[in-house]
């Protein structure tokens, strides 16, 4: 009840502000306009964007829906990305100086946002007595199943609803709703984004015009075509100045070049500019920064996280309960072949059956490092004459794969050219853009190869602090040429061949999968959990029910309502972990918003 008495009170918020300004909009003389061009239209869209961005508290959204400890959100790039400096990269981001970011999220400046929101909406729509929008199109909001993110559309469409506009609300099951949102058949949606290493660059480099993560369509379709952007490199010793350039001569340069940059200083500022670029279309509207809500059984040992939401198992005991354990991490997954997976549900299973050159770990004082996994070390890259860096990596003495035939350096080339290739069209294939030859027609360009059975060498275009963890991420693991040239390798048990602490042994679709303790692995003795059975599940009651009866040990959502009984009823077991990523709305840039 009190949770429903606050949103009625910031709904009145907008609605008294909206009357105000309605009483100066009524006649719409200002909305009659001219024909606009194509740039116009989308200057004004990008406007319009950000006005519907303003009129969401975002406090209300984490204090009385999410309520696991998240932080509302002013940036995209997310709360614990760091600055060259070494300071919070959000904290320096944004045009203003009297607050982070690009929205004011401070409680008391709520009202400020809706009035700064009605005025630039005035500009658009003419206002009816009753401060309501006219002719503002019917909104439909999509997002996968999940308690939290409904209530969170119910929300968004309670606000926009004071005012005028219509957003309704349709739900898809989560390897649909992927699909839906990437071909970009939405106009408005839930999106997610949690960090694939640490470096404010994951976060930005998603939205160049190719990028299969680019979900907003930017330079895709009508919006390939807007020539609005203007970029200027020019004191960062580039010589790129652009004026009123399309998405592709000027995001997509400025990603380029970033990521070619060796000039610690000069690089973080050009992420700064991105993200500017970035957010000055309207089209991303960051709600909060996640932090990694789940349960955890108290029997459970040995179980650990990072920053990125990956759930690791290889080392858990269960007190009384053997060497088995059942958790829940998500629904059925959209892939767990590991160049196509884009999802953390996925990568948490791919952590478990594959092994890249590097993994992540916990040292002896429980601190996460990355570590060697298949290589034998990780060497400091060979500085070249022409700025590249060479690195040469040994393999293991003995790897396998989990059907007992030999693991080589040639998997991993073979692996990493199929990801990497435009034939492929993998959402991650961008990953490799930091490595010689990428993006060229001929997949056997990309700068890696096996010297022999145990010795890979890779050539980057140069030297990035990152290199280390894109070596233990899921796109960078290995896979078989035989086993792949079968098409759904990867949807099935008995076709399924990994080379990780675990093999696949079954796989009920929708229901459950089945891991075993591979003892082909490298670390096998290391490994203390010999099963471990991922059930698939978005419905968080089933989830917590399974968690309360004991057959599941965790669970990685709960009921939005039962949130705040359950820190009570279980504090050593209701886990607020740090994660590094975002909560946001994201538009289809090409959706259509004037009258």
């Amino acid at each position: 009840m009190k949770g429903l008495l606050k949103m009625k009170k910031l709904l009145s918020i907008i609605l008294v502000v909206f009357m105000l300004f309605s009483l100066v909009a009524c006649s719409g003389t200002q909305n009659e306009s001219k024909e606009m061009t194509p740039e116009e239209k989308a200057k004004a869209e990008a406007e319009i964007r950000y006005a519907i961005g303003l009129l969401f508290d975002r406090n209300y959204i984490v204090n009385d829906i999410a309520q696991g400890g998240q932080v509302p959100a002013s940036s995209f790039v997310a709360m614990g990305m760091t600055d060259a400096d070494g300071s919070e990269f959000y904290k320096n981001s944004g045009t203003s100086d009297k607050f982070d970011g690009y929205y004011n999220v401070a409680v008391e400046a709520f009202e400020a946002n809706v009035a700064e929101a009605m005025e630039i909406l005035k500009k658009y729509y003419e206002v009816d007595a009753n401060g309501k929008l006219v002719g503002f199109p019917t909104l439909t909001y999509l997002y996968n199943t999940s308690d939290s993110h409904k209530a969170i559309g119910e929300y968004l469409a309670s606000a926009l609803s004071t005012i005028g506009i219509t957003m309704n609300l349709e739900n898809q099951e989560w390897n649909t709703f992927l699909n839906t949102r990437k071909e970009g058949d939405y106009s408005i949606a839930r999106n997610g984004w949690v960090a694939d290493f640490n470096d404010p660059i994951c976060f930005l480099d998603m939205w160049t015009s190719e990028s299969g993560n680019n979900d907003v369509q930017f330079g895709k379709d009508a919006h390939k075509d807007v020539a609005i952007y203007n970029l200027d490199l020019t004191k960062y010793g580039y010589d790129v100045k652009v004026e009123n350039g399309t998405w592709a001569q000027t995001y997509d340069v400025l990603i380029s070049k970033i990521k070619s940059c060796t000039n610690d200083e000069n690089r973080y500022a050009m992420m700064h500019v991105a993200e500017d670029m970035l957010m000055s279309t309207g089209a991303i509207v960051p709600l909060y920064f996640y932090t990694d809500l789940y349960m955890c059984d108290d029997s459970v040992k040995g179980f650990f996280t990072n920053p990125l939401g990956y759930k690791y198992f290889h080392k858990t005991t269960v007190d009384g309960a053997g060497d088995s354990i059942s958790v829940c991490v998500g629904s059925e997954p959209d892939s767990i072949d590991p160049a196509l997976n884009s999802a953390v549900d996925g990568a948490i299973l791919l952590s478990h059956l594959f092994s890249g050159l590097a993994k992540w770990d916990q040292d002896e004082s429980g601190k996460l490092v990355i570590t060697p996994d298949c290589a034998a070390e990780l060497p400091e890259g060979v500085l070249n004459e022409d700025g590249t860096v060479t690195y040469t990596y040994t393999l293991k003495d003995g790897l396998k794969w989990s059907d007992g035939q030999a693991l080589t350096a040639k998997d991993f080339e073979f692996a990493w050219k199929r990801a990497a290739s435009a034939e492929l069209g993998a959402d991650y294939g961008y990953m490799f853009e930091c490595i010689k030859g990428y993006g060229t027609e001929n997949k056997d360009d990309l700068a890696v190869e096996a010297v022999d059975d145990k010795t890979l060498t890779v050539t980057l275009n140069n030297a990035i602090a990152y290199w280390n963890e894109l070596l233990a991420f899921p796109t960078y693991f290995p896979v078989r040429e035989d086993v792949v040239a079968n098409e759904g390798w990867a949807t099935d048990a008995a076709t399924y061949v990994s080379n990780g602490a675990y093999s696949m042994t079954e796989w009920t679709h929708n229901s459950v999968i089945t891991l075993t303790k591979n003892e082909n692995y490298q670390g096998a003795a290391n490994v203390t959990m010999n099963e471990i059975k991922f059930y698939l599940s978005d419905d968080s009651n089933n989830m917590l029910t399974n968690f309360q009866n004991g057959t599941w040990k965790l669970i990685d959502d709960v009921p939005t309502n039962e949130i705040a009984n359950l820190k009570k009823a279980y504090a050593n077991e209701f886990v607020i972990a740090g994660q590094i990523g975002t909560y946001y709305v994201c538009w289809n840039i090409n959706e259509p918003l004037l009258p």
